[in-house]
């Protein structure tokens, strides 16, 4: 039990200085402190049940990355009944998500305290699942046992690009499929966007300021594809770094001891990343344009516009993505680090209008420079100097990896 302990005592401790600095920095500036409280408890709450849900599929899965992929399943379909649930006129699915509970305690507006209650119960009944759950499997196993994979290979396996395919599909149909899904979901509520915020100015206001335009339907619709644009890099550091779980697993070398060389694996890994990353965004542009296109009765103009403001965005994904892969050929065991500077691009290209930061830091995140589209001015010069970075940082990566 005493991995799984740590784990949680772990995962617990991040939740909590989390919910502690967010509700102190509420109270700096100048919010009720019960309202601040209930805030940095509804947050705490969230992640105490994902923590859980968690330590349940760490028991399930034999490997951590199935595990991950069950519990960001977990955590996608409770993103989602949020959103139907706010978009809709079915409000009682926010009760099914532990994500709507921690809408449901209402900070600064007459807070609920009882409903913190629920992540509480929920946390309880998933951690004593996982507990008894570590008693009943094998060590190193879970509870669900992997099928044995077929005997011997297709033809279709012999080269490193089909290979990364193989590794990777599964993983990108999952991404693709929660892309898809929140397409349509946005589709459908863009020209309704004024009426969800109850014509609040502040937040109408905020969602212009990211969206970059006065249309309120368009700018939403341009945040919406700059967040989709964050998951898609996120998905592209995850693809990079696999690079980096292969060599330090050990499953490169028997790669390495047939004809393929470094280069060439790396560039079939970077090559299904950047594909994956094609598909993600146009899927996205795809189902937002259908949707969206139907209830504005204009199908035909709208397809077209919204997959054009998904791809968009690629550049600004593949520099990301690029600098992951310079990180891995060059510090090997820094390649992580490709997450953290995810965040801080997300800090100054998504948050920096809000925050109010100078122009000059936020013109270090390649999401600045992306056009705010559909609606805005689409300059291609930015988008061609992404895509040269992205190639150098790419080329950079690929050297520094094959001299290591």
């Amino acid at each position: 039990r005493a991995p799984l302990t740590a784990a949680l005592l772990t995962a617990v401790t991040a939740a909590g200085a989390l919910a502690a600095v967010a509700a102190l920095v509420m109270i700096l500036f100048g919010m009720p402190a019960a309202g601040s409280v209930a805030f940095g408890l509804s947050w705490f709450g969230a992640g105490l049940v994902f923590s859980g849900v968690a330590a349940l599929t760490a028991q399930l899965a034999e490997t951590s990355r199935l595990a991950n992929g069950l519990a960001f399943a977990v955590l996608g379909a409770s993103y989602l009944l949020r959103g139907v649930a706010d978009a809709g006129s079915a409000h009682w699915l926010s009760w099914l998500s532990p994500i709507g509970w921690a809408q449901r305690v209402r900070p600064c507006a007459d807070e609920q305290w009882a409903v913190l209650l629920l992540p509480l119960a929920a946390f309880a009944l998933l951690v004593t699942a996982a507990y008894v759950l570590t008693e009943r499997r094998d060590l190193g196993a879970g509870v669900l046992a992997p099928s044995l994979g077929p005997a011997h290979a297709p033809p279709s396996l012999r080269g490193p690009f089909t290979l990364w395919w193989r590794l990777q599909r599964g993983t990108l149909l999952g991404w693709t499929a929660g892309f898809l899904v929140y397409g349509l979901a946005i589709g459908g509520v863009a020209d309704g966007v004024g009426d969800l915020v109850n014509g609040s100015d502040a937040v109408l206001d905020d969602i212009r300021k990211m969206g970059g335009q006065q249309d309120i339907a368009d700018a939403f619709l341009a945040t919406a594809m700059g967040l989709m644009a964050l998951f898609t890099a996120a998905y592209a550091v995850q693809s990079v770094l696999r690079l980096r779980a292969e060599e330090s697993g050990g499953r490169l070398e028997p790669v390495l001891a047939t004809a393929v060389g470094r280069t060439r694996w790396a560039v079939a890994g970077l090559a299904n990343t950047v594909a994956g990353t094609v598909v993600m965004l146009a899927a996205t542009g795809l189902s937002v344009g259908l949707v969206h296109g139907a209830r504005s009765g204009d199908l035909t103009g709208q397809i077209p516009r919204q997959l054009g403001a998904a791809l968009a965005q690629l550049p600004a994904v593949w520099v990301v993505a690029a600098t992951a892969m310079l990180l891995f050929g060059a510090l090997p065991r820094a390649a992580s680090a490709g997450w953290g500077i995810l965040a801080v691009f997300l800090l100054l290209g998504q948050l920096g209008p809000l925050l109010g930061l100078p122009q000059a830091v936020m013109d270090l995140s390649p999401f600045t420079h992306t056009p705010k589209l559909p609606g805005g001015d689409a300059d291609p010069l930015p988008l061609l100097a992404l895509t040269a970075a992205a190639a150098a940082l790419t080329a950079a990566g690929l050297a520094a990896f094959r001299r290591r």
